[in-house]
């Protein structure tokens, strides 16, 4: 890796995620906030909030909550990081162990943007803690 995408990885406070549509086949493009360590992009993937319960209204499940790019990558793990002027290969790592995944990549993230801004909530709150394996 050279020493420019090295700092955009070390410094940016986004990058921008590629993924296949899942059903489009295409291109689908989300710019999301994000940490790096060794080798590994850690985002935060979060839930869409379920539906209130209503006459007639069905109510989204775990599934339809999910963001269209995390379910991209569920589908397909192959994806792309542009960061700066570098555009790298990554491949989505589903998680063996959810809890611990999201405890480090919540402590990776609270040193990169600060305390204030990566909350306790987002320990109990649906958090999905993604982790993209660069070059792969």
């Amino acid at each position: 890796m050279d020493e420019a995408t090295a700092r955009a990885l070390a410094e940016a406070d986004e990058l921008e995620l590629v993924t296949i549509g899942r059903v489009s086949g295409r291109p689908h493009r989300v710019r999301l906030r994000f940490v790096h360590d060794d080798g590994v992009v850690w985002v935060r993937g979060g839930e869409r909030p379920s539906a209130p319960d209503a006459s007639g209204v069905r109510r989204r499940t775990e599934l339809d909550r999910a963001s269209d790019w995390l379910r991209n990558l569920e589908h397909d793990p192959r994806a792309r990081v542009r960061i700066g002027d570098a555009d790298l290969e990554a491949r989505y790592e589903p998680s063996a162990d959810r809890a611990a995944d999201l405890r480090r990549a919540v402590e990776l993230l609270r040193g990169k943007y600060g305390p204030e801004w990566v909350a306790d909530w987002y320990l109990d709150v649906g958090r999905i803690p993604v982790k993209l394996r660069l070059g792969a």
